[in-house]
């Protein structure tokens, strides 16, 4: 669990792209200060409006991208070799999309976008050229790159979990952005994804996760009006949240 500002975040900041990380909001407005040609190595940033259900790349498109969310919420989807869609990950506001699932210097899923949102596009090469001379600057470009890797290793960890309802309710505490989880006793969610996507990418089955929603209800850790969620407790598991919250 972070308890300070993304990577990423601190990336954009390093670049001059966001205030600094003690200025950032916690809302889902996300101010960038100038966008366009950026250091002296003259890369272009480029901002990118998704609607809802866009794709932002697809199977095999090159991974010579970084792309940072700022703004919304988007989700990475491979396709089995029966044609079933399979959601990989679910990237959030300073979180970066892919890297996770690549093969042969391509995407192996594509990023579709849960809802409105915005994301940055940064060049890796230019990014490389310019951390040459910056030490700082290449520390945060691969603490970055790494970050779905672990989103992706604490993917296996949350499906190990063998009763439904404690995948579930570790899924959404995961999904809580780490400064609230210090201040707020009672964290509200707002989903971007539906109970069916929720499905897949904990590998069960919707009714599965409504059972999983109504237990958690019933059992007064969680409050569900809609798509907002409020969590009540910290689950109970010794691998959850509850050990790393103090």
């Amino acid at each position: 669990m972070r308890d300070q500002p993304s990577p990423a975040f601190a990336l954009l900041t390093r670049l001059g792209l966001l205030p600094s990380l003690a200025e950032l909001p916690p809302s889902r407005s996300t101010p960038v200060r100038r966008l366009g040609v950026v250091g002296h190595s003259g890369i272009t940033i480029e901002r990118l409006t998704l609607p809802g259900r866009a794709v932002l790349f697809g199977v095999g498109d090159p991974v010579d991208t970084l792309h940072i969310v700022l703004e919304g919420a988007l989700k990475t989807v491979a396709r089995e070799p029966s044609g079933d869609e399979r959601i990989t990950s679910f990237v959030r506001r300073g979180e970066v999309v892919g890297f996770e699932h690549t093969r042969n210097g391509g995407h192996a899923a594509e990023a579709v976008a849960l809802e409105p949102s915005v994301v940055l596009a940064l060049p890796m090469a230019g990014l490389e050229a310019m951390a040459t001379d910056d030490p700082t600057l290449l520390r945060l470009w691969w603490r970055t790159c790494a970050e779905p890797m672990e989103r992706h290793a604490a993917q296996l960890v949350l499906l190990a979990h063998r009763l439904v309802h404690e995948r579930l309710e570790h899924f959404l505490w995961s999904l809580v952005e780490a400064r609230a989880l210090g201040s707020d006793p009672a964290p509200r969610l707002h989903l971007a994804m539906g109970r069916g996507e929720i499905a897949s990418y904990l590998g069960i089955t919707s009714e599965s996760v409504s059972r999983a929603f109504a237990k958690l209800v019933a059992d007064g850790r969680i409050r569900v009006r809609g798509r907002h969620v409020d969590l009540l407790s910290l689950p109970e598991s010794p691998s959850g949240l509850a050990g790393r919250r103090a």
